[in-house]
């Protein structure tokens, strides 16, 4: 069976507030488009059909461009219109049309493969997902539950018949739908086949939906150094460990809670500890750095945010660290106030090379997490 792709990819998307067509907003590096774009790499899936609006048509030209297996057609000023238009453009020989939302970038391969699978048995298929929120139908003076159990919230992909649905939008002759399963009953006067999608489907619509793309997550990263010599204490995120040397610093030295601070504010965009915590500051002497660690936290907390997970790397010849290491994951975690399975330290020697495997001092890289709270 040859299937071809229609994303309607017509409108504003005023909704999300981000002055922009939301579909060339940055997922994960590349543009939304560009991510739904790439949910149909499916060897049963000849063409893509793109309908644009005529605002976004260099962006969309720039997105595309070098990619045989996709036309451009302009939108009309609904979707319905948007879609009559690609279906002009659709191969001739092709079987069922996939008609999707430009904004679905989400969309899982076992989904497509699902809705493929059940429009190739039953002659059409619409995903859908369950309603888990309770409903009520509003009028101007009352409401009243609805039995949920009997709702889905439709999604796309909807699959037809490419002769579908390009009769029904011929008979439609250019009247407005919600979607195109609506339309298709409306005028082919058969069931629709309905296949079960995912949550993970989402049409991004909102700001809110924006903000969330890449997880709501803020990265960071950090490193510090710091010189080992006798006399001094060896602490590891606040944890003391035995050992004849000691890490010198204007504060207790613990050079693994430097480096996770360190990557926390990165992730807030600030300062790093040296500029927070000037060792030109008398009140930093001899300081805990557990105490310094829990001054970032209220500043990240001041800022609507908090610590998801902590990743660090200690890098040290002696003293052997493995078996401290539980105890300091637990001691971080409890510190910022999350899960230990939400801390992951290990270490490494340096094969006795440079700095750290001379044990003249110890390093640590770290990578924190932060999310919106």
């Amino acid at each position: 069976m040859k299937f071809n792709v229609i994303l309607a990819c017509g409108g504003m998307g005023e909704r999300c507030g981000l002055g922009y067509n939301k579909l060339l907003l940055n997922v994960g590096g590349i543009p939304l488009l560009e991510k739904t774009l790439n949910c149909f790499c499916h060897n049963d899936i000849s063409k893509i059909v793109i309908a644009y609006n005529k605002n976004d048509k260099s962006a969309i030209e720039k997105i595309t461009e070098g990619r045989d297996e996709i036309i451009l057609c302009e939108g009309g000023t609904s979707r319905s219109q948007s879609i009559a238009n690609a279906l002009k453009f659709v191969e001739d020989n092709c079987d069922f049309v996939i008609i999707h939302d430009g904004a679905r970038c989400f969309l899982p391969k076992e989904c497509l493969e699902r809705g493929m699978q059940e429009a190739v048995e039953y002659g059409n298929s619409v995903l859908y997902v369950n309603s888990v929120d309770s409903l009520r139908i509003v009028d101007e003076i009352k409401s009243q539950p609805i039995e949920r159990s009997k709702i889905v919230r439709v999604q796309t992909p909807q699959i037809f018949k490419k002769d579908e649905i390009t009769k029904a939008y011929a008979l439609a002759d250019g009247k407005d739908f919600s979607d195109d399963a609506t339309l298709y009953e409306e005028y082919i006067k058969k069931p629709i086949r309905l296949t079960y999608g995912s949550e993970e489907n989402i049409k991004v619509t909102t700001p809110s939906d924006c903000k969330n793309l890449n997880g709501g997550l803020l990265i960071g990263n950090g490193w510090d150094t710091h010189r080992l010599d006798f006399g001094r204490k060896l602490i590891l995120g606040g944890v003391q460990i035995p050992h004849d040397k000691g890490l010198v610093a204007h504060s207790d030295g613990d050079v693994l809670i430097h480096a996770i601070m360190d990557a926390i504010l990165s992730a807030m965009h600030e300062r790093d500890i040296g500029i927070l915590f000037p060792d030109t500051d008398n009140k930093f002497k001899d300081i805990s750095s557990v105490k310094l660690l829990q001054e970032v936290l209220k500043l990240a907390r001041s800022k609507g945010l908090a610590v998801k997970t902590v990743s660090a790397v200690i890098m040290a010849q002696k003293p052997k660290l493995s078996p401290h290491i539980p105890a300091i994951q637990k001691n971080l975690a409890d510190i910022m106030g999350i899960e230990e399975n939400c801390v992951s330290i290990s270490a490494t020697t340096t094969e006795k090379l440079g700095m750290a495997g001379r044990e003249e001092g110890i390093s640590v890289s770290s990578v924190a997490t932060l999310y919106k709270i």
